[in-house]
């Protein structure tokens, strides 16, 4: 039992920051002393079932992994939203949480393998992310508390600004390379059109303003592109923001599947039915899934730093895409629809 304990802190050792301290968190999590968290890692105290079942759950642990038995379970963490356990402001706490564990890391990259855009490309421009979590919550969801209400800005609590903000300015300090599409923009072109053929926005200013910010962030991703780095709208590129790589694949569309690797140990991140954020350390999965994205980086373009003419290419099919929406020249199932 001893050797499979001091395999289990081993594991734990791999996924925690380097700037904290395995014996505080154990001693945190089963309430125990430091002293006394210090004899479990060094194996002179052996763990109960309860407290394996503990750490397991907190670092998100295959217990299976841990006793080397062959079992096809992937054993990941991670909350289902729902009416009644859904705080808007919380949600947005558990994202940038999730952002600040992989910045904490000496060594880190995320690769996201994109159908839409990163979220944290939205909370650059919050006005966006504010529309986009409204229509999860309203039409996608139908949480009670949005049954009635149509979209307005002027309904957004100033909280949610101040904690997007916060997500997008960390968003900056860590190194990404992204495989996009050119239709990663029209999830959200296509929610725009729902609410507005369904007269969900309060106001036309509520609709003009969603492709507005569209614009301009296809206008700051495109820079950010350009330069490899990433940096805060209405900034400039510094060598000290974190690099930035852009591939486009025009053969497959992602499905919003993040691999980042911190220290040299990978860790997956799913995002579950659109909203729920779900992630493991299950060395299989997340090889597997490190392999086949980068295997997709092989059969794509790279757009970043390189690749002008691509680059232009690329955002210019998406400007056009958002214009043609503004415009109210493609045509939905509502607008083929005849009025008697």
């Amino acid at each position: 039992m001893s050797q499979l304990q001091l395999s289990l802190f081993q594991h734990i050792k791999s996924a925690l920051p380097a700037n904290l301290s395995m014996a505080d968190e154990v001693a945190d999590i089963l309430n125990v002393s430091i002293d006394s968290a210090y004899r479990r890692i060094r194996g002179e105290k052996q763990l109960s079932f309860e407290e394996i079942q503990k750490l397991s759950d907190r670092f998100g642990i295959s217990v299976d992994k841990i006793l080397s038995l062959k079992s096809d379970s992937i054993l990941f963490s991670g909350d289902f939203i729902n009416s009644e356990n859904f705080n808007f402001l919380k949600y947005l706490d558990n994202i940038y949480s999730n952002i600040q564990h992989m910045t904490s890391f000496e060594q880190k990259e995320l690769f996201y393998f994109s159908k839409d855009i990163p979220i944290y490309y939205y909370c650059m421009f919050p006005e966006l992310a504010a529309f986009k979590f409204f229509a999860w919550m309203k039409t996608l969801l139908q949480f009670p508390d949005y049954a009635i209400p149509k979209f307005s800005m002027e309904k957004v609590d100033a909280v949610f600004f101040e904690k997007a903000k916060k997500i997008a300015l960390l968003s900056c300090q860590l190194p990404t390379t992204e495989i996009l599409n050119v239709e990663h923009i029209q999830t959200t072109l296509r929610q725009i059109e729902y609410y507005k053929d369904t007269d969900l926005f309060e106001s036309k200013s509520d609709l003009d303003l969603q492709y507005n910010k569209l614009e301009e962030m296809n206008d700051h991703m495109e820079k950010m592109c350009a330069a490899g780095r990433k940096f805060m709208p209405g900034q400039k590129p510094l060598s000290s923001y974190a690099p930035l790589k852009m591939y486009v694949n025009f053969f497959v569309i992602g499905g919003n599947s993040m691999v980042a690797v911190l220290n040299g140990k990978k860790m997956c991140f799913l995002l579950h039915n659109v909203i729920n954020i779900l992630r493991t350390h299950d060395e299989g999965f997340c090889n597997y899934t490190y392999n086949f994205v980068h295997n997709i980086i092989t059969k794509s373009t790279q757009i970043s730093e390189v690749g002008e003419r691509e680059r232009t290419i690329f955002f210019n099919l998406t400007r056009q895409s958002i214009n043609l929406n503004k415009q109210n020249e493609i045509k939905t199932i509502v607008k083929l629809t005849p009025y008697y």
